[in-house]
């Protein structure tokens, strides 16, 4: 009797914990995730939790025909990782005070239930940047203690102190939190490593300034130097390096740069052949290197090792758009998929907007980009041609003109036509933004007025 009091008690409090998810402002109009999360609930509470696939997802909740298909699959799994960042987001906010807490662990669609507990003591006394771990002192230059500070509390909290309470860190993940502690208590240094590589990858974005790149390199090569086995610094390195070989032009710098992204992907791709990031960013090299249906094989690869990578999914996007499969590029950067992500720093905008114009939807593309440079995301000579040849080919030639005047003060010396046939596979898609570009007005400057380097 007494276990069916229990018993009935613990659902009230689950269901109740529902409720408060679904009637908050962070679930608002977020319909199809409530349904999700609905069922996967209401599910365990029956006693079927173990029997929860993405196929009965799709079928009970969506009612799909075709269930099983890989896109059918891709919706469940999108919708999944959607979930888990509105829960984040819930928890972080207008839930940070429930008593009982709803989690979708990666790699399932079980829901677990966390009960809060008080947190843990303050933090220790006497905690420095130059601290004793086993045995060695460890030593944080002054400009990645700045960055961290800058970027990532939550990762110098967790280096140089005990571990918090789920209820004080509650909108980090909870099992990259129980990883976090077991490297720290391998070692700091490691974790500093990685918390230095993870902040420096949301940075790279715009990849055509290769000044700022370059400082993003200087990021993942201290990484690598705090910690040598650790894949995500040569990753990190291997992408930054091939953004940098890509916008030089032919010569000594472009080729070191290129040989330098090759050594650090071989060695990510050693060190985690599994990581999606490895795959991701020998994918991006092979590309920039014109080697497409390689970099096209390894970037799909990428994407099928962890769905939940935006990263490599943000990457593969541009393989794509930049290959002429434009249907894949638009669907990669779908908005349901990178809404909730935090941050201004994300191409996903701008790449949906460039695949949109080659879709020949031109208002919608035109939308997605004056949203990015609204909201701050990446500014770049390639996003702002797809503007301007949209705004021409949607009939609205006198914003194309008056684009085109910001585009010449902003980048007087732009030669943005001859980066585009080198980036596309198939000229003609470079040829549509050109030919948009000139008939709005634009032209490159006279080969004589440009500075010789």
């Amino acid at each position: 009797m007494d276990d069916k009091l229990n018993c009935n008690a613990r659902r009230h409090v689950v269901e109740g914990a529902l409720k408060s998810v679904c009637s908050s402002s962070e679930f608002q109009g977020a319909d199809r995730l409530m349904e999700f999360l609905t069922y996967v609930v209401n599910e365990t509470l029956e006693g079927r939790g173990d029997d929860i696939r993405g196929k009965r997802i799709a079928q009970d909740v969506y009612a799909t025909s075709g269930v099983g298909s890989a896109e059918t699959g891709n919706v469940v799994r999108v919708d999944a990782s959607r979930l888990r960042r509105r829960l984040e987001l819930y928890y972080s906010g207008s839930g940070a005070s429930d008593p009982l807490r709803i989690f979708i662990d990666k790699g399932g669609y079980l829901p677990r239930f966390d009960e809060v507990s008080p947190p843990y003591a303050k933090q220790a006394k006497g905690t420095s940047v130059q601290s004793k771990v086993f045995g060695r002192s460890v030593i944080v230059p002054g400009w990645v203690l700045a960055l961290l500070v800058g970027t990532s509390i939550y990762g110098i909290v967790h280096a140089f102190g005990p571990a918090k309470d789920r209820a004080e860190v509650s909108a980090a993940d909870t099992a990259q939190m129980t990883r976090r502690e077991v490297l720290f208590e391998q070692s700091a240094t490691s974790l500093m490593a990685r918390n230095v590589a993870e902040e420096a990858r949301g940075l790279m974005f715009p990849a055509t300034e290769p000044r700022r790149v370059q400082a993003i390199l200087v990021l993942f090569e201290e990484a690598i130097d705090l910690d040598p086995d650790y894949f995500g610094g040569y990753a990190g390195a291997a992408q930054t390096a091939t953004m940098i070989g890509g916008v030089s032009p032919t010569g000594p710098t472009k080729d070191e740069m290129l040989n330098r992204a090759r050594s650090f992907a071989d060695k990510a791709v050693k060190l985690a052949p599994a990581s999606s990031w490895s795959q991701s960013a020998l994918a991006f090299l092979e590309f920039v290197q014109g080697n497409y249906d390689e970099a096209n094989r390894l970037s799909k690869r990428a994407v099928e090792l962890d769905h939940e990578d935006l990263h490599a999914l943000d990457l593969d996007a541009i393989i794509a758009l930049f290959s002429g499969d434009f249907e894949r590029a638009a669907g990669n950067m779908a908005p349901e998929i990178h809404l909730d992500r935090e941050g201004s720093r994300f191409p996903w905008r701008n790449a949906l907007g460039n695949a949109q114009f080659h879709l020949g939807n031109h208002d919608v593309a035109i939308h997605y980009l004056k949203e990015a440079a609204a909201l701050g995301d990446p500014v770049s000579e390639i996003n702002n041609a797809h503007l301007i040849a949209a705004y021409q080919a949607s009939g609205q030639h006198t914003l194309a003109r008056s684009a085109v005047e910001v585009f010449r003060e902003t980048w007087p010396n732009s030669r943005v036509d001859m980066l585009l046939r080198q980036l596309f596979q198939n000229e003609k898609d470079a040829d549509n933004v050109i030919s948009g570009m000139r008939n709005a007005g634009w032209g490159p400057m006279p080969a004589r007025l440009h500075s010789v380097k």
